[in-house]
């Protein structure tokens, strides 16, 4: 009786050990180097107002010194738009209300957004060059809506020097960061091991809730870590400062201290109210910088009314797409609902509310509410709204594998191993 007692647990011991080891051995570690910010910009790093855009082609000026406002509402006039080759004209899209309506509750306002979403026309079925996300999901099975054969998104990033297997084995090219200077001496080990060719550098240094970094020390930094990775042909991002009094100064101390420095492209961050602050500050960093592409990383309409705010995304989005100067955009951000947050791109339950709808591609994008972590590490497939797709990983140098939300076939065996197990149990103890 013993003896038979000894099998049967063993069994069950056995298949259980050997489902553990296939679960575990899909995971990769996560970076060190994780910031743990959460992105959500604070009033004392929102833009204060600025003059309406210049024409296309301004002439060099002194940088001008943004005078601070507590409420900056600027009214919508018009602005330089060149015609985009591949998006509509903004003489074609009909314009929302831009000035917000504070009477309007929560739920009407986004009733109104829901409803203006028809008014708009979308683009929907061919990747966007520059379009890309900051990935800010709750849970891995967020990036699914982004990761479709149709989506309009053709790059992403997460604040994070390696991708999480669940965005590595997306079809989405991965974009690393080195955020602050932790850890500084592993991110040309972790570029190279991802094949990545183009990297994104310091968050926010100017910003004390985000990289908080001396110039003179980020330049010495960059020069010894990040650098070398030119020689290895990949592009370098510049700091990403922000749009406060701050950002500005911090740049321009940096670059006096990094005069060996390549940078191939600049990242902004912006958050504020009304297309003219931002296409005024586009066009002042372009006028001052005029060597360097720009990047936005990150930028969002900071109003709560929702129609403001899907307005505002649909015109300047239509407005980048027809800047040649500007070489990719990301809206913040791609997560769900947050407290006094009116420009998250998903619902509650994980699929896209009507901003989503927008910046991927409305009527294109499977939207499948994901309200649960899944039961293995999640990692994506090339299109899994196409499941019969070979999957594609942007992790070649790691040979990340792919898969879908779980293992049926190790946990079929796992189920047979087990009935197995009590059967031959039951057997031996009659006998």
């Amino acid at each position: 009786m013993r003896v038979s007692a000894a099998l049967y647990f063993a069994a069950l011991f056995t298949a259980a050990a050997a489902a553990a080891v296939t679960d575990s051995s899909s995971s990769k570690p996560a970076s060190s180097s994780t910031p743990t910010s959460s992105h959500i910009p604070s009033s004392s790093h929102t833009p204060s107002s600025r003059p309406p855009p210049p024409s296309h082609t301004p002439s060099p000026s002194p940088t001008p010194k943004p005078s601070p406002s507590p409420t900056p509402q600027p009214q919508p006039s018009p602005s330089p738009t060149p015609s985009p080759s591949s998006t509509p004209s903004s003489s074609t899209t009909p314009s929302l209300s831009a000035t917000p309506t504070t009477s309007a509750s929560a739920s009407a306002s986004a009733t109104t957004a829901t409803s203006s979403l028809a008014l708009i026309p979308l683009n929907h079925g061919k990747k966007n060059p520059k379009r890309g996300i900051g990935f800010a999901g709750e849970l891995p099975g967020d990036v699914i809506n982004a990761n479709q054969t149709k989506s309009l998104i053709s790059w992403q990033y997460n604040w994070n020097n390696i991708p999480p297997d669940y965005l590595a084995t997306s079809n989405i090219p991965y974009i690393p960061m080195q955020w602050g200077g932790e850890n500084a001496d592993s991110f040309g080990d972790d570029v190279k091991a991802q094949g990545a060719t183009t990297i994104l550098s310091f968050n926010e240094p100017d910003f004390v809730a985000e990289a908080n970094m001396d110039p003179v020390d980020a330049a010495n930094i960059w020069m010894q870590f990040i650098q070398p990775l030119k020689a290895q042909g990949v592009r370098l991002g510049g700091p990403a400062v922000t749009a406060s009094p701050s950002g500005r100064p911090w740049l321009v101390s940096f670059l006096a201290a990094c005069t060996n420095c390549t940078i191939d492209f600049l990242p902004l961050h912006w958050y504020g109210s009304g297309v003219e602050g931002f296409y005024g500050y586009l066009w002042d960093v372009h006028t001052n910088f005029p060597q360097y592409p720009i990047w936005i990383t990150e930028y969002a309409e900071t109003s709560t009314n929702d129609s403001v705010v899907l307005d505002f995304m649909n015109q300047t989005t239509t407005y980048m797409d027809g800047l040649d100067w500007i070489e990719r955009y990301a809206w913040f951000g791609y997560f769900r609902p947050r407290p006094d947050v009116h420009y998250n791109l998903m619902e509650q339950d994980g699929s896209l509310n009507p901003l989503g709808q927008l910046y991927l591609g409305a009527g294109t994008v499977h939207t499948q509410n994901v309200t649960a972590p899944p039961t293995s590490v999640l990692q994506t497939f090339n299109g899994v709204d196409n499941p019969t797709q070979a999957p594609a990983s942007t992790w070649p140098a790691m040979n990340a594998a792919s898969r879908r939300y779980g293992s049926p076939e190790t946990g079929a065996m796992f189920t047979i191993f087990t009935l197995s197990s009590v059967l031959f149990g039951a057997i031996w103890t009659l006998l």
